[in-house]
């Protein structure tokens, strides 16, 4: 324990140099630190909760639980498990695997509730290799859509979405898990198409209407009434004409323009505040030059790992696409600063983690969400910044260079450029294969 400070301010002094009383050694460990309970650190006694929640019932911990007992007695912030492991929800969940109530498996969890608490629980299990990794956001949409689909009333219409559930959203989400972890707003999108899909059923019987006797009439009232709020249904109604159950008419579709970027000047503003504002928080500054120098979208930000971080000879570069993409200093620093002082380490969920943005949630990374919550706060326009990043860059390069070190398909980025005016907008991408 260094609790002191040295009287230049600066340094920091254990408890005999400082001259501070008492005795802070635990009685059972005999560890320097702040007695929790009864003369014993937070570390012990947490210990002795462990022990009581996660023995078998004969005194002794279940065994196939031992990577998560000595996982979360040597977190390095054990009062936050202390805390954690209070709770009466949680309490029961532990005792339920550790006593064999339900299965030590992904099915057995599903058994239990609530589930977050139980979403938690998994992430842990999954961290310290107790049961086999599985991409969480589709475990919490699989559950979903079983309850879900239960409270349908109408059978016509719930094995219908059933239907397009199993051979549309479930295969498209399973396949996106298995390239890399799927984000929230993937689950979200998910969950709004078939919401909506639901509610346009129910449209249609009110006008008196089925689905496989809707005409263009029907479907243009759809959208008309309420554009933006039943264009998620639009999904549905292409996977109902593929499959013949509907016929094959046009979907109403309107202009999403790109929405309209901040000045070049407001753009150099923001770079500079994440250079120099101490007072912001380092997770804002990098998301900062992220999105507004390299252009990238937050769900791609949080799935950075440190292994994109690449040191060649003292030049950093950062992995956004092939090639990787050079970074000038002195945003090169400010990244190497961030890497070495990632948040969300210090508890049992995420030591050792990759991910340039490690989360609260064990093995996951922090979500698109709370970037762009923490950028609200902040005063940033992450998408209008954004756009304006990728209109400078397509001015300065041809747009198969910019899509290539950013990690876009160039298709888009050739239509940014058209828009912009760039004078590379009608080069073909072939032209710059090297």
């Amino acid at each position: 324990m260094v609790p002191g400070i040295a009287s230049d301010g600066q340094g920091r002094l254990c408890t005999d140099c400082a001259g501070i009383p008492g005795d802070y050694l635990c009685t059972r460990c005999g560890e320097e630190g702040r007695k929790q309970r009864k003369g014993l650190c937070s570390r012990c006694v947490l210990t002795e909760r462990l022990d009581e929640l996660l023995n078998d019932g004969t005194g002794r911990i279940r065994p196939e639980l031992i990577a998560l007992y000595d996982g979360l007695r040597q977190a390095t912030r054990p009062r936050s498990i202390f805390t954690w492991t209070g709770r009466e929800r949680v309490q029961r969940l532990l005792r339920a695997i550790a006593h064999g109530q339900v299965p030590l498996t992904h099915e057995g969890l599903n058994q239990l509730t609530p589930p977050r608490a139980v979403a938690y629980l998994r992430d842990l299990l999954m961290h310290y290799g107790i049961l086999p990794r599985i991409d969480r956001h589709l475990t919490l949409f699989e559950r979903w859509l079983e309850h879900w689909l239960t409270a349908i009333d109408d059978p016509g219409h719930r094995e219908l979405l059933e239907r397009f559930a199993s051979w549309d959203i479930l295969r498209g989400l399973r396949a996106a898990a298995a390239r890399g972890p799927l984000g929230e707003g993937r689950a979200k999108s998910a969950r709004d198409a078939l919401r909506t899909a639901r509610t346009f059923l129910t449209w249609l019987e009110e006008r008196g209407v089925g689905l496989t006797t809707c005409a263009q009439a029907d479907l243009d009232a759809w959208h008309a009434e309420a554009f933006w709020a039943r264009r998620p249904a639009q999904k549905f109604l292409r996977w109902a004409m593929a499959s013949k159950l509907m016929p094959p008419l046009t979907i109403p579709s309107r202009n999403t323009m790109n929405p309209a970027p901040i000045s070049q000047q407001a753009r150099m503003t923001l770079l500079r505040r994440a250079l120099d504002d101490d007072d912001l928080d380092l997770v804002v500054r990098v998301l900062i030059v992220l999105t507004m120098m390299f252009a990238q979208s937050l769900s791609r930000i949080s799935r950075l790992t440190l292994d994109d971080l690449i040191e060649d000879q003292g030049r950093l570069s950062i992995r956004l696409g092939d090639p990787p993409t050079p970074v000038p200093e002195p945003f090169a620093g400010l990244l190497r600063a961030f890497a070495a002082r990632r948040p969300n380490l210090t508890t049992a969920t995420n030591p050792g983690a990759r991910w340039l943005f490690p989360g609260r949630r064990a093995g996951q990374p922090m979500t698109s969400d709370a970037f762009a919550r923490q950028l609200r706060h902040a005063g940033v326009p992450a998408l209008n910044g954004r756009t304006a990043a990728i209109r400078q860059l397509a001015l300065q390069a041809p747009p198969a260079v910019v899509a290539r070190m950013l990690g876009y398909h160039h298709v888009h980025i050739t239509a940014l450029a058209a828009e912009a005016g760039s004078p590379w907008s009608h080069y073909a991408p072939d032209d710059y294969g090297e």
